[in-house]
């Protein structure tokens, strides 16, 4: 079968078993912490700095492209959250079958 033709026409939805999420619990974490520790350092301004001097060169570094990496230092922040909380609720709900 094609990768292309699935696109088009996918395969029918199946149950996802209990084991397959819970082994998805420790991928998702790393994925929130990169993300979001990586939005961070995005986010910043340290990495636009001049390392001996300790100031932003504006040639270099125009203030479009500044705010463009710090959008994206945010939106990469936002979606290593939101995995953060699918982890916590997955969790959580786990959980709480159990009990």
């Amino acid at each position: 079968m094609s990768n292309i033709r699935d696109v088009f026409f996918p395969p029918p939805a199946r149950d996802i078993p209990e084991q397959e999420i819970e082994d998805c619990i420790p991928c998702n974490t790393v994925q929130a912490l990169v993300a979001m520790g990586g939005g961070l350092w995005l986010a910043s301004e340290n990495q636009f700095r001049d390392k001996s001097t300790g100031k932003i060169d504006a040639v270099k570094n125009p203030l479009w492209w500044r705010r463009s990496v710090r959008g994206l230092g945010l939106t990469l922040f936002v979606l290593g959250t939101y995995r953060a909380f699918e982890v916590s609720q997955a969790i959580y709900h786990g959980q709480s079958k159990s009990t």
